[in-house]
């Protein structure tokens, strides 16, 4: 049997095709399976789905997940492009991009063609434990101001790969995780973590993830995880969550209904808002 390691999928022997016909059809014949599957649905996800996505984090992770700190996404990829085009503004606010090196090389197209350029792109080392917090405060310090902070709009970003890093490996240490949260709140940066590996842990516990160190804190939340099914169950679900602080998690999920009001108020002859 040959495995091929360039393309990170799963085997197809392992998929669970089975399981998907038996929840389809328990789906569809539910009585109300037209309005709950086939129709326009609820902005933030399904409230029973986004209910058990709650409990069935809180056990993976052996941490409380709330239903309130959850989003339905279709998939990891384009709930990336969903954050950058709601949260950051590549051509004025938002001045860099900081990666772990190496990094995860699909994601720098989903940058570029969303109007980043590679000259705001910055390499930050990696190693064992994760990339260099130190080098990255000094290009903080040199770069972004403490006091320069837009409406929901972050003058900077660090997308990383908190547990299980691609293609290092790399585990984040707790202390660089509590860090980069201190961090992003005093540089208004957004840290995205691409938390799609951490219940492929085999070794020990899964790690504290960057975002319930962010949580635990008042104030501005500046940590999104950015959570798939695709490692877990089967990367044609395109299904997925984000999970952050209620106010990132209402401007990314209610988007589409603020969408609806102002367009209804320029068709009763308002302003745009």
């Amino acid at each position: 049997m040959t495995i091929n390691f360039f393309n990170g999928q799963p085997s197809a022997d392992i998929l669970p095709t089975e399981l998907f016909a038996k929840a389809t059809q328990k789906v569809f014949s539910a009585s109300n399976a037209a309005n709950d599957v086939l129709q326009y649905g609820h902005e933030y996800g399904h409230p029973n789905f986004l209910k058990n996505l709650a409990e069935f984090l809180t056990v993976e992770y052996s941490s409380p997940v709330s239903h309130r700190h959850l989003c339905a996404t279709p998939g990891a990829s384009l709930s990336l492009q969903h954050i950058l085009s709601l949260l950051t503004r590549p051509q004025s606010t938002t001045h860099h991009v900081y990666f772990q090196d190496p990094t995860y090389f699909l994601v720098f197209s989903i940058f570029l063609d969303l109007g980043y350029t590679r000259e705001q792109f910055v390499a930050i080392p990696d190693s064992s434990s994760g990339l260099d917090v130190d080098m990255l405060e000094q290009y903080l310090i040199q770069h972004d101001r403490t006091d320069d902070k837009s409406d929901m709009i972050f003058n900077s970003i660090l997308y990383c790969v908190p547990t299980h890093a691609n293609p290092t490996g790399s585990v984040l240490s707790n202390e660089k995780r509590e860090r980069i949260v201190q961090l992003g709140r005093k540089y208004n940066m957004l840290i995205i973590c691409d938390d799609v590996y951490d219940m492929l842990t085999f070794r020990d516990e899964i790690p504290k993830r960057v975002v319930a160190y962010d949580l635990e804190q008042e104030g501005n939340h500046v940590v999104i995880s950015n959570g798939s099914f695709s490692k877990i169950l089967a990367p044609g679900a395109r299904a997925g969550w984000i999970e952050a602080g209620e106010t990132i998690i209402n401007k990314l999920g209610a988007w589409y209904v603020t969408k609806k009001k102002r367009k209804r108020n320029l068709w009763n002859g308002g302003e745009e808002v």
